[in-house]
């Protein structure tokens, strides 16, 4: 029993341990240049997301960080993607899916 209790807390540990966290810098709401809104927050264990313009919900769904990327994982439709980022002192910027195009985010909050 002692040893199955070992294994058990060494498995956790090192998946703990092997998990990257999405930056703290990155929760908050952020606003572009094109009128959308993007709030990143925790929910639970979760980091979830919803991008809206002025007029819908454009996407909604969780973040993790993954080899340094963030691995999008979209709950208002099927689709999953990985995106490149940076994050300055008030202002981000995420590459977007499938294009060699960037969004510019500005910290509202």
């Amino acid at each position: 029993m002692r040893k199955f209790l070992l294994l058990i807390t060494f498995m956790v540990g090192s998946l703990a341990f092997g998990q990257e966290d999405v930056p703290y810098e990155m929760l908050g709401v952020w606003a572009n240049l094109e009128g959308e809104v993007l709030t990143v927050n925790r929910n639970l264990g979760d980091v979830v997301f919803i991008r809206k313009s002025k007029t819908k919900i454009e996407a909604v769904g969780t973040i993790i960080l993954e080899d340094g990327q963030l691995r999008i994982f979209r709950r208002d439709k099927d689709d999953e993607y990985d995106l490149a980022f940076f994050i300055g002192t008030d202002n981000m910027v995420i590459t977007k899916p499938r294009s060699p195009r960037a969004w510019l985010w500005f910290r509202v909050q």
